[in-house]
């Protein structure tokens, strides 16, 4: 349901806010019905955790695992999670870039509604499908040999995965915001996604990387989440990778929220 104020009022800030509300619970609910219409958003996402958790373990896991001293499996699963969260991130940014490209925004921009719920019912939409993703990484990983340190533990994982992939997904709104051309957001998506996947303790310990590189490897946000969740996963203490991972997401949001809808607003 679009709200508005009557002419002859001037809305409250707290007004705007539930008004904002309302408009991004519209723009949800319209983003999931889509993805029940088009499973094979979610398909996609769930494929590509399930590549990256069968390719690494069982055609770079024994070299990796024996070499850096690690039963892999236990190793790679959290960093799978993240890097799923990541792929749910990219299908903001190409999905955001197509409604821009063929004119689907237009509509919205000619209603009466608060312009962010345009994006954050997207990229709330997102998570959920993320959320979902993750929970069926997790259930194959368990079908490979996985095991969790409790439930709770692997609920805690999959919840703060979800929240870090929440905010990479407004990155890449503000990517699509400022080219809206699919195909150069597709690649733009690349060249920070994937140096950033491959120097990351996901798929290896910073330990078994040059010395120059294990600084950057060890703090940036993807090893970051990646040890957030692994902790989390195994029971250990990582308190600090946490507080770290929510610290990067919090970060992200602060950031990219504004710019997103400042981009999205100036391009009408």
């Amino acid at each position: 349901m679009i709200t508005t104020a009557p002419a002859h009022l001037a809305p409250s800030a707290r007004d705007r806010i539930r008004w904002a509300a309302q408009d991004t619970l519209t723009m949800l609910w319209r983003d999931m019905i889509r993805t029940a219409r088009q499973p094979e958003l979610l398909v996609f996402s769930v494929v590509m955790g399930v590549f990256f958790l069968v390719l690494f373990n069982y055609v770079f896991g024994g070299a990796i695992g024996s070499g850096a001293g690690v039963d892999y499996l236990q190793f790679l699963v959290p960093g799978v999670f993240v890097i799923t969260a990541l792929q749910g991130a990219q299908q903001t940014s190409m999905g955001f870039a197509t409604d821009l490209s063929e004119g689907v925004t237009d509509r919205f921009r000619s209603l009466p509604m608060s312009q962010v719920a345009v994006i954050a019912g997207r990229t709330i939409a997102d998570a959920a499908r993320n959320l979902v993703g993750l929970v069926l990484v997790a259930l194959l990983a368990l079908v490979m040999g996985y095991r969790f340190d409790s439930a709770q533990g692997a609920i805690a994982a999959i919840l703060l995965t979800t929240a870090v992939g929440f905010g990479f997904s407004w990155l890449g709104a503000a990517i699509a915001a400022k080219v809206r051309q699919p195909d150069m957001v597709g690649m733009l998506s690349m060249f920070w996604l994937f140096p950033l996947m491959l120097a990351s303790t996901a798929f290896t310990p910073a330990d078994s990387m040059p010395g120059w590189l294990q600084p950057f490897a060890t703090y940036q946000p993807i090893s970051v989440a990646a040890d957030a969740v692994r902790g989390l996963c195994e029971g250990t203490p990582a308190s600090t990778d946490i507080i770290l991972a929510a610290g990067w997401t919090i970060g992200l949001l602060v950031v990219f929220v504004p710019l997103s809808v400042r981009l999205y607003r100036n391009g009408a």
